[in-house]
């Protein structure tokens, strides 16, 4: 028997502008601060933005045996993957010339030298918002760094779709702002 007399219908997600109102994937930005290595860029970039992903943490786990039993705990926590974006190509606005830019002080292909990762690592925030802009969510990213030089797909036989750069960054840490904690309401 469950705790409460809840029924498992769905209906409470059904609640429009209520606690059960959902995140949606429309309402969500990620905010790169690279003005000092591309100067201008974080506003471009977050305006050509066309989709993101941040992946969560992963913790290894083992086994502890005993007698006839097995207990699980956790181990170490695996390095995080990379946040994969995919950027609209402006060629006014220069999207590309920035992803590049950065990409090239990362590794410059004419000389095969890399810059020293500090001087390459920016820092950035992925923020979430409510789709009436009432609340928001917000995450800092600490040591972003790009590591994939955007794509170039050129289709002659297309409907003359926008030109999409995938990319993607490195990131040392996401660190979740108090503000995670804004919309949290005690349950009775």
């Amino acid at each position: 028997m469950p705790v409460s007399a809840y029924r498992y219908s769905g209906a409470i997600l059904a609640q429009a502008q209520s606690v059960w109102g959902v995140q949606k994937d429309t309402n969500g930005m990620l905010e790169l601060n690279i003005d000092g290595l591309v100067p201008g860029g974080k506003e471009i970039l977050t305006l050509s933005l066309q989709e993101f992903n941040v992946p969560g943490r992963e913790l290894n786990t083992a086994e502890l045996k005993y007698v006839n039993g097995t207990a699980r705990y956790i181990t170490s926590p695996n390095a995080r993957a990379n946040i994969t974006a995919t950027y609209r190509d402006f060629p006014l606005a220069g999207t590309r010339r920035i992803l590049q830019q950065w990409f090239n002080i990362a590794y410059n292909e004419a000389n095969g030298l890399m810059a020293p990762m500090p001087a390459i690592k920016v820092t950035g925030h992925m923020v979430l918002f409510q789709g009436d802009g009432t609340g928001e969510r917000s995450a800092k990213l600490e040591g972003v760094v790009i590591t994939k030089e955007p794509d170039t797909g050129i289709n002659f036989t297309g409907a003359g779709e926008i030109l999409l750069m995938p990319v993607e960054f490195s990131v040392d840490r996401v660190l979740w702002n108090t503000n995670l904690l804004n919309p949290v309401q005690p349950t009775t």
